[in-house]
């Protein structure tokens, strides 16, 4: 929807205070000291119905039939004949109602018809209005174009956002209930707890994170509750370390930003080791820049390409996207493979 900048959300006030102005300087451009501010006041107040017309005829009429049409001809002709017909009335105005009433002494009757004085209507007194008028419709027209410009691409942007977060869900869910289905194939007494726990999960991202951000402490959460979860998953040795630090409090964050890198760092860094593997993870908040550091053993044989996103499974990609979409500029991401270890460096500015 097209945004109208109105003084105090007023059309009638800003058009009135326009004209006021209006007044006030052409006043104030063709005064005199002989003859007074008052005489160029009145004299400025006799020509403004000529001015209204041109003006308003030129905005409304004129400029959306030709100009904006790009009748461009049509456009100068009828123009020009607006000018004659507001130059015409204000000769009225000014020889039958204007000069009797104001100076009847002091001037002398004359024909409307003048064409000298007509002409030099047109073209000194009414011009200028038509010329600036266009000129505000133009632009007018331009800012409008770049409103509706800037509200597609933010709706393309929001239908991109709610896509990628849609996606989200399913593809953690996925995930979540691989794990139960390996421990109710296995009778194990931990199943409850998994269910527990999952229902906390689904809670989070159902509800909380529908919203644009939600407060870090509650991402973090949602990442001990996923922790916990692949903890009881794993029967081998299995050494997590997960530590926050710094000014995390009242802090916020896009929601599901973090978890598809801690889940991808068991997914890809614990599910396929036999020897005693570990992941780490940091959180950290410093100086308004949020730092996260998550790293996994891995195997050499282990084919997963870091430093690929094409290739990187769909919660990586996802991430990587909606990153893009909303901290374009700030944020940094670094994926990197080394032997025995897999790291992502996130580092986002959340005061950007």
């Amino acid at each position: 929807m097209r945004k109208h900048y109105y003084i105090a959300n007023s059309r009638v006030l800003t058009h009135l205070l326009f004209w006021v102005c209006y007044m006030l300087v052409n006043t104030g451009v063709h005064a005199e000291a002989e003859r007074g501010t008052l005489f160029y006041f009145l004299e400025e107040l006799g020509g403004l119905p000529a001015a209204v017309l041109v003006a308003y005829v030129n905005m409304y009429v004129l400029f959306p039939r030709f100009f904006l049409r790009k009748k461009y001809l049509a456009y100068t002709v009828s123009a020009v004949l607006l000018l004659f017909v507001g130059s015409v009335i204000n000769r009225i105005v000014q020889e039958k109602f204007f000069e009797p009433v104001f100076y009847p002494d002091t001037t002398y009757r004359e024909q409307v018809f003048v064409w000298y004085m007509i002409f030099k209507g047109m073209l000194w007194f009414l011009s200028p209005v038509l010329l600036f008028t266009l000129v505000v419709k133009i632009f007018s027209q331009w800012f409008s174009q770049e409103q509706r410009h800037q509200e597609i691409v933010r709706e393309k942007l929001e239908a991109e956002l709610n896509f990628l977060k849609a996606q989200v869900h399913p593809h953690f869910l996925f995930n979540t209930l691989n794990n139960l289905y390996s421990l109710t194939l296995q009778a194990s007494p931990a199943a409850p707890k998994v269910v527990l726990k999952l229902s906390g999960l689904m809670s989070y991202m159902l509800y909380d994170s529908r919203a644009d951000n939600i407060l870090l402490d509650k991402e973090i959460t949602h990442i001990r509750n996923y922790i916990e979860l692949e903890k009881i998953r794993y029967s081998q040795p299995l050494d997590v370390s997960f530590n926050v630090s710094g000014d995390v409090n009242c802090r916020q964050i896009a929601p599901l930003l973090l978890i598809p890198f801690v889940e991808n760092a068991f997914k890809h860094g614990v599910s396929n080791e036999t020897d005693p593997v570990w992941v780490t993870i940091d959180v950290k908040v410093k100086d308004d820049v949020l730092s996260v550091k998550v790293e996994n053993s891995h195997t050499e044989n282990d084919a997963f390409p870091a430093a690929d996103a094409e290739n990187n499974g769909i919660g990586l990609r996802n991430v990587i996207r909606r990153l893009e979409l909303l901290y374009p500029g700030r944020h940094t991401l670094a994926l990197k493979k080394e032997s025995g270890r897999f790291t992502v460096d996130l580092k986002i500015n959340l005061e950007g």
